[in-house]
């Protein structure tokens, strides 16, 4: 039988990642060169692209979840927005070329025709795609 080093880490909060500092994160990732700890967000991009999450990337993460939480409870902070309609529900959240947080539905427009998607095409709900 193979032995195999077992860490307990008694203390979650002393974990931080290697690149953005981040204590707290759904999922713990090792950066594969180094080793040493990332936050689900640097590891995901890492894993990607093949290189570290960019500082704007980062800041402007923490700058999003500053601004949710400054004043206000932490039961308000109702998760991402869109930065460009305002929808808080999508498949899947994507980027901008500035780094703001797009709805699939503005992501996809966004890149694929290079300018933003009408908000006279914004529906209240999202339509899964017919399976034949």
């Amino acid at each position: 039988s193979s032995s195999r080093r077992v860490s307990i880490n008694t203390s979650p909060s002393l974990k931080r990642c290697s690149h953005c500092a981040a204590t707290t994160t759904p999922l713990w990732r090792r950066n594969p060169a180094t080793r040493q700890p990332l936050c689900n967000a640097c590891g995901l991009y890492l894993q990607q692209r093949q290189k570290l999450r960019p500082l704007a990337l980062i800041v402007a993460d923490q700058e999003e979840v500053l601004a949710h939480f400054a004043g206000a409870p932490l039961d308000d902070f109702d998760g991402p927005e869109c930065s460009h309609c305002h929808a808080r529900k999508t498949s899947v959240w994507r980027r901008s070329k500035t780094g703001s947080k797009l709805c699939n539905a503005c992501g996809v427009y966004a890149r694929l025709r290079g300018r933003d998607r009408p908000l006279t095409l914004r529906r209240n709900s999202i339509k899964p795609r017919c399976k034949h």
